[in-house]
């Protein structure tokens, strides 16, 4: 690549270090080699696409609309640690952080950066239960309805370890099955 190309912007953002994403109305209009990486697309399937496809279920994308608007809308600086899914199907938890542009319409504009809550030494969700990166695997392999045996295999451990942080979710959640736990999660 020439000295030139690296300089031009469009490289740049190609290339952050972090996952971006620009949306027009909630709808994606560009992203970073490292957004499609982290949501496991192609340009094809995720250029136009709206932001629902990113999010467990439909309820979710709504509920965000409703979260997030005010505060994109006074310029806040906000970060939000959130259940999200790839386009394989598979749910991970991200930190993500967004900024609207025009402030009487935030979501006509908006940028957004997503980092792996996983990659996080620990990360403290929405309701303020904090979790270990174990915890959160095993979580987000649940929300994606695996069993023990199989998110043991996923994760390369027994299906006893994982029974142990599925107990240990339980708990930190106060609840009392796992369609609870998993309902928690992702709500």
């Amino acid at each position: 690549m020439f000295e030139q190309d690296r300089l031009n912007p469009d490289s740049l953002f190609s290339h952050l270090p972090v996952a971006v994403i620009i949306a027009r109305h909630r709808v994606i209009l560009n992203c970073n080699i490292r957004a499609l990486k982290m949501f496991r697309a192609d340009e094809a399937q995720i250029i136009g696409a709206s932001f629902a496809v990113l999010y467990p279920e439909q309820k979710d994308f709504e509920t965000a609309a409703e979260h997030f608007g005010p505060l994109l809308s006074r310029h806040a600086d906000f970060e939000d640690d959130r259940l999200m899914r790839r386009l394989d199907g598979t749910h991970f938890w991200v930190t993500v952080r967004g900024y609207g542009f025009i402030e009487d319409n935030p979501y006509e504009l908006a940028a957004w950066v997503f980092t792996e809550a996983a990659n996080k030494e620990q990360a403290v969700f929405r309701d303020r239960v904090s979790l270990t990166a174990r915890e959160r695997d095993v979580a987000a392999l649940l929300v994606d309805g695996l069993t023990s045996k199989e998110a043991a295999r996923n994760l390369g451990i027994s299906p006893r370890t994982v029974d142990i942080h599925r107990a240990s979710l339980l708990r930190k959640y106060s609840v009392s099955s796992t369609q609870e736990l998993i309902r928690r999660i992702v709500n």
